[in-house]
């Protein structure tokens, strides 16, 4: 049967039908991944843009191709992750703004369409590089527009271009030295024509199951590349959306040049999607930040993502949130990740102690007129984040918050049970900032000892019974702030100089435990009670978080060494996501044990 027409709702799901064939391809696209950097991500960032697409788009009924082809763009840009995630929604974004009104169209104005929505593509980033997406999208929609003057029919016409776009595909390898030494075509020229397969067979049969019957090829391990970690001059592969009045993309381009490579700005004046590979993520939003609200902040480790990849590793990956307090060196020899929680200041929304760190958060607690606000990571982030890993470990080990405080635990938890609950194991810390630390670190350990899984999972459950945190707030006004402490009970404690003295109970909750009159005693008492509570524990070991105060943490630290005899204790700033219940000033000692 010929179509002759394409309307919203056909449009709609053929899209639909190209991301499913995308999801079904992503740890292929993730393992030929190598070029701008082989850090093993295209097919998980393409699929998450589609993610955002299938979303919002799935059994709406849209008629007029102009709706659709506007609610396609619109998710994709705001889902848009990634190098070639961004360059497809761009695209996407392109073919709506040249649709016009149109309720559907012809074959004719078919082409016209994709061949004009090309340059918007290209507009998109500072250096155009042929032999990626770009050529193979060029290539495509040139044959669309062309066989599309002599055939009225979309099956004939996509099935045709599909053919042109296979052939540019395989030419990308004679275009990209890079890609030509490691035999494989570009991931995400190849996540593109994916893309376009899955719409040509749902256009071809009509129905959506149908894009399922294909062969997936079938890849032993990444592809082979010659880049080595050295190689790779910006680690923060960084976007975020912005949304404004008067967003000056060339303006915003120009200014962040020289903060990184890999430039892509895509959308609008008053939407705008920025990808950058930067070493300095919080510089670029500080320059974005004066044409408009930053949304969205996303930062992602291509050096650990280049280790996972191509060097030797555990079988098993562990994750936790950035709740969690440990030294960085510490994270960066065992490869953990952190899954970010956000801090908002009004509507621009930062990345937690990436994008925001914890000194400049504590200078902005005091002079941003917004307090802040935090927000637990979405479920998109958890499947973003397992999905990648699971293509290369062979299992996961997330801890997180205690679930009585965030649903950062259950987000973790059923997102775990949503793609694989076999290989993801998800754990409640039942702790905070550096007793929460204490339990991802004794994982970390047990991970690089060689245990089994279900035997580590085991440990740390008992494990979270092993551990206490004390905390000491000189002012409850932040806690009042983020409604943590009603305002009568504030306004009582600062009349009265009450300054409390905060533990957790054995769900992670927190607990009022004692109090002092004025900070000083205050922090005195907080190191009595801390080491009152140690000399019952056999091989106690202590962490200090600090909020803004080094100082007090340095005392505390030296105490705690003449008291005990240790020789090490970790003294971190607490979390920016912490801090913005606990204030300036707030201290915690961490007490850990064991028995043997």
């Amino acid at each position: 049967m010929k179509i002759r027409y394409i309307d919203g709702n056909r449009f709609r799901t053929a899209i639909v039908a190209g991301a499913k064939r995308v999801f079904e391809r992503q740890d292929y696209l993730n393992k030929i991944n190598v070029f701008p950097v082989p850090d093993a991500d295209t097919g998980t960032n393409m699929a998450a843009t589609l993610h955002s697409v299938v979303d919002t788009v799935s059994g709406l009924e849209l008629i007029p191709i102009y709706d659709s082809s506007r609610r396609v763009a619109e998710s994709a840009l705001m889902g848009a992750r990634g190098n070639s995630g961004v360059i497809l929604a761009q695209y996407l974004y392109g073919l709506s703004e040249e649709l016009g009104e149109e309720i559907q169209i012809s074959t004719k104005q078919f082409g016209e369409v994709v061949k004009r929505a090309v340059r918007y593509a290209y507009e998109a980033l500072s250096q155009p590089r042929e032999g990626t997406i770009l050529t193979v999208i060029k290539d495509w929609a040139e044959s669309v527009d062309a066989y599309a003057q002599i055939k009225d029919d979309f099956v004939e016409l996509l099935h045709h271009a599909l053919e042109v776009a296979n052939r540019s595909l395989q030419a990308t390898m004679q275009k990209l030295e890079v890609l030509r030494r490691s035999a494989v075509v570009d991931a995400g020229a190849q996540g593109f024509v994916d893309f376009l397969t899955g719409i040509t067979q749902f256009i071809a049969g009509g129905k959506l199951r149908e894009i399922f019957q294909y062969h997936v090829p079938e890849i032993s391990g990444v592809a082979h590349t010659e880049v080595a970690l050295e190689d790779i001059q910006f680690r923060y592969c960084t976007e975020c959306m912005i949304e404004g009045k008067k967003i000056d993309l060339k303006t915003i381009r120009t200014q962040i040049e020289n903060l990184g490579d890999s430039i892509v700005l895509a959308g609008s004046r008053h939407k705008a999607r920025l990808h950058i590979h930067t070493n300095e993520p919080a510089k670029v939003f500080a320059q974005v930040r004066a044409y408009g609200d930053i949304l969205q902040q996303k930062a992602d480790d291509m050096h650990k993502q280049f280790r996972i990849t191509h060097s030797p590793h555990p079988p098993i990956a562990l994750v936790t949130d950035s709740a969690c307090d440990l030294p960085t060196d510490f994270i960066e020899e065992h490869g953990i990740h952190i899954i970010p929680v956000k801090v908002s200041f009004g509507l621009s929304t930062y990345i937690d102690k990436i994008t925001i760190t914890p000194e400049s958060f504590y200078e902005m607690l005091d002079t941003e007129a917004d307090h802040p606000k935090t927000s637990q990571p979405s479920p998109a982030d958890f499947k973003n984040l397992y999905s990648f890993l699971l293509s290369h470990y062979e299992s996961v080990i997330s801890i997180h918050i205690p679930e009585i405080l965030s649903g950062t635990y259950q987000n973790a938890l059923n997102t775990a049970r949503e793609i694989d609950p076999e290989r993801i194991a998800v754990i409640d810390g039942k702790s905070l900032s550096i007793g929460l630390g204490a339990l991802v670190e004794k994982a970390a350990k047990m991970i690089a000892g060689g245990q089994k899984q279900a035997d580590i999972v085991e440990n740390l459950k008992t494990a979270t019974g092993d551990s206490q945190l004390f905390v000491a707030i000189p002012n409850l006004k932040y806690l009042m702030r983020s409604g943590r402490v009603s305002k009568a009970k504030g306004f009582l404690a600062k009349v009265l100089q009450i300054k409390p003295i905060l533990r957790l109970d054995e769900n992670g909750a927190i607990q009022h435990f004692s109090k002092a009159i004025s900070w000083r005693k205050a922090a005195d008492k907080l190191l009595t009670i801390s080491c009152d509570f140690a000399r019952g524990k056999q091989n106690p070991q202590f962490k200090i978080a600090h909020a803004n105060d080094r100082q007090l943490a340095d005392r505390y630290a030296k105490a705690l060494k003449a008291e005990f005899g240790v020789d090490e204790i970790q003294i971190l700033p607490v979390s920016p996501v912490l801090g913005a219940h606990a204030g300036n000033g707030a201290i915690a000692i961490g007490i850990s044990w064991s028995e043997a």
